[in-house]
């Protein structure tokens, strides 16, 4: 639920001021009216008999509409705003009690408007916690809009008095001067059926509390009235484009990803700390992208929006999958990097610390995840926010001690990395010259994706402490976009509520998924990764040597009728295509 309250009650206070402060006090073409019609102010105002009436185009039914308009707003605000004194305010501001003051000719009469008191003003900017000004006047001096006592009208231009004194209304009292209303005191509540212009949804519910453990998102405590899911950031069409980015790059990831899973994980037959690292990075990306297929698998927002207003909370199975699965992913990605940034400068340094030592490593960042993915767990806190395509942690606090703050540390250890990476390649160049190119070239490509990863990080996490820092004046904006919708009747007339830059969150959900390409292309791709295939069963049996032989035949067939040196052109296709050459280390330019 969104606190809406002291925007709305500013917008209220706003449109008085627009819509009836802004006329001056005196004009010429003002008269007095008395009220026929019914009307849901009738109990507060203080004299029905003769309301102010500014100009001919204004009519009392206009005046009825905007009341009935800024009086369903009331019903959005808190219980201590509800009340008959802010009824009276809002009510004598808009039907103003006319007072018709005697030319100096006795030709005719001048109309002035009764204005409340200044005290009235200020009690209801104490109930409803707000800071509207009550100080005000009008383009004519000492005429207050809220007098503290009186008010002196030069009326000396239109013929009147040039000094003529008005009590003004309390409100409370529902008293002015010796003037004789028709206030009849009430403590009625006013009741104004609440409408929710689209997109805006009304939910009349019989258990608030437990519709909001559910994700409905009420605009206030009090509003019946519920937020779009997801909230209007971003066009519908905006939206769907970012559920598409994900799908296709998640799901072009999740291949790539599988492939080096398959390769270093299946086919491989001999493991060492670099084999193991690049397996479990690549498991950890494919849980992540694993999730993007969750989200895919909805055609539309259903899975983060089961129903209209409602946004998908722990009891929504799916969601909690798809937040558990990127959580615990995400958090080994991170860690799995940080590790091999210190496995290179290890390699660098031609330190290699025992084989036993990767085991507890590996089963040390497995229990982290799984701890910084079961406490949100615990504290319900997995479900759908204001942003994203999908569910994760909801909550900033738990974010960030659950996930950024390990991400900050796992980057300070891999930046430590770097740092120190290039520290040793370049003494390897002052001492050994040109000679020792050969060393940082072998590194060269874990170097350049451990780098590449430390820049998408560092974006993803500038990127969020900005959001983070910026979620009060988005919910602010959010706000002002439901009153302006509420108030003009249609959401087309409403600038969408502004929050993240479009191009901002098109690339920080892209980068997310980029990882999972680029690991399959420093990784997946590269001469070790064709040793293994080449070794593997895959390869090396019955049914591929067949296939082989079979390709081989055709051939040396059809490479028979067009030139005479047949064998020879056999063996030269059997060499360049299936056999490579190993290195007598049986490593190439990624082992380490």
């Amino acid at each position: 639920m969104i606190d809406f309250h002291k925007s709305l009650f500013f917008v209220i206070f706003f449109i008085l001021y627009n819509n009836v402060n802004s006329q001056n006090a005196i004009n010429s073409a003002a008269f007095c009216q008395k009220k026929t019609s019914p009307s849901i102010c009738d109990p507060y105002l203080f004299n029905s008999d003769s309301i102010y009436i500014y100009n001919s185009t204004t009519t009392l039914e206009d005046i009825e509409k905007e009341v009935k308009s800024l009086l369903g707003f009331f019903q959005m605000l808190p219980k201590t705003c509800q009340v008959p004194s802010t009824y009276r305010l809002i009510c004598n501001q808009y039907f103003q009690t006319c007072v018709p003051v005697s030319k100096t000719d006795n030709t005719s009469t001048i109309a002035i408007p009764l204005r409340p008191c200044r005290e009235s003003c200020d009690y209801g900017n104490e109930i409803c916690t707000t800071s509207q000004s009550c100080t005000g006047t009008f383009t004519e001096p000492i005429i207050y809009k809220f007098p503290v006592a009186v008010n002196i009208f030069n009326l000396s231009s239109l013929g009147g008095p040039s000094s003529y004194s008005l009590t003004c209304l309390d409100i409370d009292t529902m008293k002015a001067g010796n003037l004789n209303g028709t206030y009849v005191p009430t403590n009625d509540t006013i009741v104004v059926d609440q409408t929710c212009v689209h997109p805006l949804i009304y939910r009349n519910s019989t258990n608030r509390e437990e519709d909001i453990k559910k994700g409905y998102q009420y605009l206030t405590e009090t509003s019946d009235c519920l937020l779009p899911c997801p909230v209007p950031f971003f066009t519908e069409n905006e939206w769907y484009q970012f559920k598409d980015l994900t799908t296709i790059t998640g799901s072009i990831s999740f291949v790539c990803i599988f492939f080096n899973i398959v390769v270093y994980g299946f086919l491989n037959k001999k493991h060492d700390r670099h084999t193991i690292g690049i397996l479990c990075l690549s498991f950890s990306l494919w849980c992540c992208m694993l999730s993007d297929l969750i989200v895919a698998s909805s055609p539309d927002y259903s899975l983060v929006c089961p129903e209209p207003g409602r946004f998908a909370r722990i009891h929504d199975s799916r969601c909690v999958a798809n937040g558990i699965i990127f959580q615990w992913g995400a958090v080994c990605t991170t860690m799995f990097w940080s590790a091999m940034a210190i496995d290179l400068f290890l390699v660098i340094k031609k330190l290699s610390p025992p084989a036993y030592t990767i085991k507890y490593f590996v089963s040390a960042i497995f229990v982290l995840a799984i701890l910084f993915t079961t406490v949100p767990l615990a504290w319900d806190d997995y479900g759908y926010g204001f942003g994203g395509v999908g569910c994760w942690i909801m909550s900033n606090s738990v974010q960030n001690g659950c996930f950024w703050i390990p991400m900050l540390i796992c980057l300070l250890i891999g930046a430590v990395s770097i740092c120190l990476i290039i520290y040793e390649i370049v003494k390897i160049f002052k001492n050994v010259g040109r000679s020792g190119l050969s060393i940082v070239l072998v590194n060269a490509r874990l170097f350049g994706i451990v780098s590449f990863i430390f820049v998408e990080y560092i974006y993803l996490m500038v990127y969020h402490f900005w959001v983070q820092h910026n979620t009060e004046k988005f919910t602010q904006n959010i706000a002002d976009w439901v009153v302006c919708v509420q108030i003009s009747g249609s959401a087309d007339n409403c600038p969408l509520p502004k929050a993240v830059p479009y191009a901002t969150q098109f690339i920080f959900l892209f980068f997310l998924r980029l990882l999972g390409i680029e690991v399959c292309i420093f990784y997946g791709i590269n001469s070790r990764t064709k040793n293994i295939i080449l070794d593997s069963i895959l390869v090396n049996n019955k049914y591929f040597k067949a296939i082989l032989s079979k390709i081989s035949s055709v051939g040396a067939t059809s490479s028979a009728k067009n030139t005479p040196s047949t064998a020879n052109t056999s063996n030269q296709f059997n060499s360049s295509m299936f056999s490579v050459e190993v290195s007598k280390n049986g490593d190439d330019d990624d082992d380490l």
